[in-house]
């Protein structure tokens, strides 16, 4: 498979600068000419850093529509909602709520709708968990073979995470890949060791969804790594 571009940093505040960096640059270009741009970020504690860095850019953050890659069924004001986290690094910007919906499907089905509107994506920048899931798309849950099928249209879907809170909401891998920009961001030991086995296209990494967003984006995906 055609290998993504990999970037190793040497610590977590010089990642979350270049990498702001990169991500500056595609809003800056979808921004002009009195343009939009459209980002799905990562939650978790990873993008911190670069949610301080985007946070200090003086862009026109009232033309970019954000919402999380996924975000995990608890209310919007929740700590653990990833929703949350961009709200209070970014409240200037265009937040798309996943909660569309009085239940989880409906949510899903609506969040969906409105995410393929946005197509293509400005940029899309995901985490990965040493499980090998990314977004909320995790091994083995109910429904991952379709939330990964290459050729699936673009959608939204129910996830379900082997630790509290469980119901989540995600991204297919199809409406991820549509993007100009597709990231990931890395951090830590263990993370680049199933990373590098991944790359390697190692036969036990194969039922991973990072190992299909590997597979699927080659070339186009830039991995971002800090120890």
């Amino acid at each position: 498979m055609n290998s993504p571009s990999l970037y190793l940093h040497p610590d977590r505040d010089t990642c979350a600068a270049e990498l702001a960096q990169v991500l500056v640059g595609r809003l800056r270009a979808d921004l002009q000419d009195g343009g939009r741009a459209r980002l799905l970020l990562a939650g978790g504690q990873s993008p911190v850093p670069l949610l301080g860095r985007l946070a200090g850019e003086a862009l026109d953050w009232s033309r970019v529509e954000l919402s999380p890659t996924d975000e995990r069924w608890v209310a919007a004001d929740d700590v653990a909602s990833n929703l949350q986290l961009l709200r209070t690094a970014l409240p200037q910007a265009q937040l798309l709520d996943p909660r569309l919906g009085a239940t989880p499907e409906e949510a899903a089905q609506a969040w969906g709708e409105r995410l393929a509107g946005w197509l293509p994506l400005t940029a899309v920048l995901l985490g990965m968990g040493e499980d090998g899931h990314i977004a909320s798309l995790f091994p083995g849950m109910p429904g991952i073979a379709s939330a990964l099928t290459e050729d699936a249209s673009p959608a939204a879907l129910v996830g379900v995470a082997p630790v509290a809170p469980q119901v989540r909401l995600s991204a297919n891998l199809a409406l991820l890949r549509r993007s100009g920009w597709l990231g990931l961001l890395v951090f830590g030991g263990a993370k680049r060791e199933l990373l590098e086995a991944v790359l390697a296209d190692r036969p036990d990494t194969r039922q991973l969804p990072v190992h299909a967003l590997v597979r699927q984006a080659g070339s186009r995906l830039q991995v971002h790594w800090a120890p």
